[in-house]
């Protein structure tokens, strides 16, 4: 058995109450808003290649991946969707019924995690989000590091406060290099088994005040998507992007396993 149960959760378009800072009425509202044709689009293509494709790149491929997203999905997002999970062995495709974020994802974690098992490692991906290539394999490692901590409290944070925020473009990525604590990316939480609640449940930027927490400030490990239409807004974020300098460029091919010209070719393609 492994030493540790690891899940990466990513929601995708998920309809579902809270969870999000801009809300809506209804149901009904929620899904015109998130299920609009030209937002889908976008979103499909963060999905595919910068957050799929870092969890593709991982050096240690010994973890799960739960994409979420609500069971009336249509076509022919839905095949899109059961096409890219298929390419990634780890990768379920989970169609849940609108509910409230947090109950939904208690149910969809804790109905694949086995509570007499190894300690849970989770962490949270945003479809336009990404992680560094070895950041399964470093967080495992860091674990192991600092597992006494763990033991005494039942949980930790283990975070990695460096990485690029990057807007994709038809000429390539806009990016900043930037150092922030508990973004939410490249954040994992290590949890007993029989905890229930969920990296969703825990809010990324209190994680420190909510469990002991590790900061990791040594290298890149984090790409945060912005686009303007971000849930969790970043004032004036896209005014301070600029296109990435050559050794950027390697960084985001070698160390995050992004193939920028696909990325690229299918914004130019929008």
């Amino acid at each position: 058995m492994s030493d540790l149960q690891i899940i990466a959760i990513t929601r995708f378009a998920y309809p579902g109450s809270g969870g999000f800072q801009i809300e809506h009425d209804s149901v009904a509202e929620r899904q015109a808003h998130l299920w609009a044709p030209d937002r889908l689009e976008a979103r499909f293509r963060t999905l595919e290649h910068v957050c799929l494709r870092t969890l593709a790149a991982q050096t240690d491929p010994d973890f799960r991946v739960l994409v979420v997203t609500g069971d009336a999905l249509p076509e022919p997002w839905r095949g899109r969707l059961e096409a890219l999970c298929a390419a990634l062995p780890q990768a379920e495709l989970i169609l849940h019924p609108p509910e409230n974020q947090r109950y939904a994802m208690e149910a969809i974690v804790n109905d694949r995690i086995d509570p007499e098992g190894p300690p849970v490692m989770q962490f949270r991906q945003d479809d336009d989000d990404g992680v560094a290539r070895s950041f399964v394999e470093r967080a495992r490692r860091i674990f192991g590091e600092v597992r006494p901590l763990w033991e005494r409290h039942g949980r930790l944070a283990v975070d990695f406060s460096r990485g690029y925020v990057m807007r994709p473009t038809p000429e390539g990525p806009l990016v900043q290099a930037a150092t922030r604590s508990h973004l939410g990316v490249a954040q994992a939480l290590f949890l007993q088994p029989s905890i229930r609640r969920t990296a969703i449940h825990f809010p990324h930027h209190r994680v420190g005040a909510l469990m002991p927490s590790v900061t990791i400030p040594d290298a890149p490990m984090w790409l945060r998507g912005v686009d303007g239409t971000n849930d969790s807004p970043m004032p004036g974020q896209l005014d301070r992007l600029v296109h990435a300098t050559s050794e950027e460029r390697v960084d985001l091919r070698d160390r995050f396993g992004l193939d920028l010209d696909a990325l690229a070719a299918s914004f130019a393609a929008a």
